[in-house]
């Protein structure tokens, strides 16, 4: 159920949001109902606004990332994009799993 839930939050259009969220309601009608109980346009790909506000292209997903691959970014780089790649195939396998 959760990955249905995360589903609808990815969706990019909102027929694929809808077939999400039928997809949800046919595991559970009570997942589906206080899933959008909360407006979409807070949490679903599908509603956010996709005006810039800001000319600004830094964010902040570069320094989580850095601090992620510290320990590698020491390492030559046929060792450093190894280790990496072993560290997204972990989080894929545990996302997968959960």
């Amino acid at each position: 159920m959760r990955k249905l839930m995360w589903w609808c939050a990815w969706s990019s259009y909102n027929e694929e949001f809808k077939d999400q969220l039928n997809k949800l309601g046919k595991l559970s009608k009570d997942g589906a109902r206080d899933l959008v109980k909360n407006p979409q346009k807070v949490w679903c790909r599908t509603y956010f606004d996709t005006q810039c506000k800001n000319m600004m292209i830094d964010n902040n997903f570069t320094e989580p990332f850095n601090a992620w691959i510290l320990e590698a970014r020491t390492k030559p780089i046929i060792k450093m994009l190894e280790e990496i790649r072993v560290q997204v195939m972990r989080l894929l396998w545990k996302n997968e799993k959960s």
